[in-house]
């Protein structure tokens, strides 16, 4: 969560004696009748709840200094009223109000040519803008008065510190909260390196104007650099610039940025699967924020980041368990090379690293998930399936993306577009795209991330892919609002949208591009790539999940881009297979993750943190996964509530971490993959065919009842009336399969993939050399 200006300083004590002589000094003017003594013990007493955090009180105070100052003071007084009432109105996160009452001071400010007033006036412009921009993520004007109130409010403190040597300190402090503004919308935006240097810039005016160690000001500078470092993975920073962000405030008796601090330490820790950790620092969050009035949803969030990262750690010990399980598949897969339970074995493989690198992503262990990408590689390798070996080059892009080694990402998903190119897979090729736009937007090439967003919708309008349309268009509108401030473009991509929603919903289409972890990914060495050998590798990955290609090949010439913040729409995206098939997970537990990572709002601070990129070549004889290292982070702002990334152990991002999106398996293009998605075992149905394609059909076949009489059910599997044999009966095309009854059963269980296998062998060899050829 970030912070914007805010202050703090004295004890209970004195907070209760001062409060006490102010109520009695408004007390007595109200009995001689000196309105202009009464509305200033007014403004004095709302101020004091404001601090307080003790907002509805703090705007009756308010109020009533407004209406004496309107009806029997001259217009000048006006102007610590609207500023504020403006402020209140703003924490209370009241914007249209809180506009209204700026917008007068700013007028009134003006009037009087008062640059002071006019300073402050353009800073809670600035601030309420930004608030309104972190909860709307479509509002074009919110971002540009943001930015130009903010610029404002550092020319103006700039002038008046020079100008007025006498309150040089105050225009001072006016001047490194501007630094702090800018930063902190700028983070906002994703472009952490402008945000890291306009903060740092801030320090460094703090430092060579000897400001005290312990003042507000750099509170604030220290939390916004915890969230800019988190973000940038840089744990280490993070952690040192949060935990100077406590201390500040804990010696200035500044309690709402206390617990901000300990939410953003809270989310450092859930983002290297810290978990216990993790809920250490939301309980001291909670006990800080619970001494607090009108704090609800700064309550709220932090019980929400507690339940996050539970699940999150539940789903963790999960990964540990398969992880073990895989371990001995892979064994098992090795003392059965060149027999016929071989193939079987890889495709068990197959799905068990398609249900790790799905939980990996929801708890944002991007090492782990890199590991178990690497895997899924070598498995399609060995099983010669490209569409399989595609997804697993777009899920390695994905872990690279978020691990912030952008070039590496680039060169990943552009394997993977080559490969679906290859094989005529429209919603690959779309969703590499889309993918590749967002990897040139975390490097600053902005023209070549929009061009990639758009080559991504010409192919998926092309497929007749909606989800994919939505993905792609939400990013060029995102381009066209953020990075090239292009107004009329922005509304165009936002009617496009919407009737593509609408023609969604009407069809009851779910959303299935989905936004895990708004781990937004930005700045990185992005070196411009040439044509790349898209089937590196194929041979060259037996025995190693951590296997990896030469990083010297060259990639095809792409234009750049950085991914940007919770404004912006997904960046990882997969097709829209379903996580169930993939992961066994509760659904409370699958909910909770999925509120996290697209949970954005209070309190909440998008962390990102890096983990060890270890590219070191391992044994080839080792088969073991690695175990990914960790490392901390941290940081922190007024009345800015961030996530997402919000995030959802799907970044582990507890409140504020943005959700990360999944790439996604796609489905095989095979006649025999089409046959097995319409199925019918039993009364449950293994997905849906494509009417395009040949899908397998069951007849109804009598089987022998309880009575003795035959009953006509809807199976596969059937008994043989003259034995007991049971068997299986598919329809491909006009061809009818049989097969013995204990195929494609493994432990007890039906195994759809192995029994596809069945079926292909005993299909191909049933149809002409023709069929066959083709």
């Amino acid at each position: 969560m970030g912070r914007g200006s805010g202050g703090g300083g004295r004890s209970k004590k004195e907070e209760e004696e001062e409060l006490r002589g102010a109520k009695r000094g408004h007390r007595e003017a109200l009995a001689e009748g000196n309105r202009e003594e009464e509305a200033r013990w007014a403004n004095v007493i709302g101020d004091i709840y404001k601090r307080r955090g003790e907002y509805i009180e703090a705007l009756r105070w308010l109020r009533t200094d407004y209406e004496v100052s309107v009806k029997y003071l001259p217009q000048r007084h006006l102007l610590p009223s609207c500023q504020s009432l403006g402020e209140v109105y703003l924490r209370l996160g009241r914007f249209p109000e809180a506009l209204t009452y700026q917008k007068k001071h700013l007028e009134l400010a003006k009037e009087s040519n008062d640059l002071v007033e006019q300073q402050r006036a353009c800073t809670q412009l600035g601030r309420t803008y930004h608030e309104i921009l972190l909860k709307s993520e479509n509002d074009h004007s919110a971002i540009r008065n943001a930015k130009k109130y903010f610029k404002s409010s550092m020319k103006l403190a700039r002038i008046l510190k020079e100008k007025c040597p006498s309150q040089r300190s105050d225009f001072l402090k006016e001047l490194i909260d501007a630094y702090n503004n800018m930063g902190m919308l700028e983070l906002e935006l994703d472009n952490f390196e402008e945000a890291e240097r306009l903060l740092i810039q801030g320090l460094k005016i703090c430092d060579d104007e000897e400001v005290n160690s312990y003042d507000d000001a750099r509170t604030r500078l220290h939390h916004n650099l915890g969230n800019v470092y988190t973000e940038l993975r840089n744990w280490k920073k993070a952690r040192g610039h949060i935990e100077k962000d406590i201390e500040i405030c804990r010696k200035i008796r500044h309690p709402q940025g206390e617990a901000k601090g300990f939410i953003n330490l809270g989310e450092l820790q859930s983002r290297v699967q810290k978990y216990d950790d993790a809920k250490l620092c939301y309980n001291k969050a909670l006990n800080v924020a619970k001494c607090l009035e009108d704090e609800d949803a700064l309550i709220q969030q932090i019980h929400q980041n507690i339940k996050t990262v539970t699940k999150a750690a539940e789903v963790l010990e999960e990964l540990k368990e398969d992880e073990q399980k895989l371990k001995k598949l892979v064994r098992d897969t090795a003392n059965a090379r060149g027999t016929s339970n071989e193939r079987k074995l890889l495709l068990e493989q197959h799905t068990k690293l398609d249900n790790l690198i799905e939980k990996a992503r929801m708890i944002c262990a991007w090492e782990k998930h890199k590991e178990f990408s690497k895997g899924k590689k070598r498995v399609a390798s060995e099983l010669h399936d490209k569409e399989k070996e595609s997804d697993s080059l777009l899920s390695i892009g994905e872990s690279y993306q978020k691990l912030r080694n952008f070039s590496k990402a680039r060169k990943w998903y552009m394997k993977s577009w080559n490969i679906y190119r290859s094989i005529g897979n429209l919603e690959g090729q779309a969703l590499a795209k889309v993918n590749i736009g967002n990897v040139l937007d975390s490097c600053g090439d902005w023209a070549g991330a929009l061009q990639a967003y758009e080559e991504g919708y010409r192919i998926a309008v092309e497929g007749n892919l909606p989800n994919v349309q939505l993905s792609a268009l939400e990013n060029m509108h995102y381009s066209h609002m953020v990075r090239f401030d292009n107004v009329e473009e922005a509304k165009k991509m936002q009617e496009q949208i919407d009737n593509l929603k609408q023609m969604l919903n009407q069809h009851g289409a779910r959303d299935t591009v989905s936004d895990y972890c708004s781990e937004t990914d930005t700045e990185g060495g992005c070196a411009s790539d040439n044509i790349l050998d898209a089937e590196d590798d194929n041979g060259q990955v037996a025995n190693r999940y951590s296997e990896e290609p030469d990083d010297d090949v060259t990639l095809a010439s792409l234009v750049h881009r950085r991914s940007p913040s919770k404004i912006k729409a997904s960046k990882i995206h997969r097709s829209s297979k379903k996580v169930d098939e993939l992961c066994d997970m509760a659904e409370d537990t699958r909910a909770v993750l999925s509120i996290s990572h697209t949970n954005h709002s209070v309190g909440r601070k998008r962390v990102r943190v890096v983990l060890s990129d270890d590219e070191s070549e391992e044994n080839p004889e080792t088969v073991q996964l690695k175990r990914a290292s960790t490392s901390p982070g941290d940081n922190h702002g007024a009345n800015r509530n961030r996530n997402q990334d919000v995030s959802q152990p799907n970044e582990t991002r507890d409140a504020p971490c943005p959700a990360e999106e999944s790439i996604c398996s796609f489905k095989s293009s095979s006649p025999i993959g089409h046959a097995f998605e319409g199925i019918e075992l039993g009364a449950s149905s293994v997905g849906k065919g494509s009417a395009s394609k040949p899908v397998a059909s069951c007849s109804k076949f009598s089987t022998p009842g309880s009575n003795g009489q035959h009953e006509s059910q809807n199976i596969v599997g059937v008994q043989s009336k003259d034995t007991d044999q049971h068997f299986w009966a598919l329809r491909i095309g006009d061809h009818l399969v049989y097969l013995d009854g204990s195929a494609g059963v493994h432990e007890g269980a039906l195994d759809i993939e192995a029994l596809k296998v069945e079926v292909a062998c005993v299909y191909y060899l049933q149809i002409s050399d023709e069929k066959r050829a083709k």
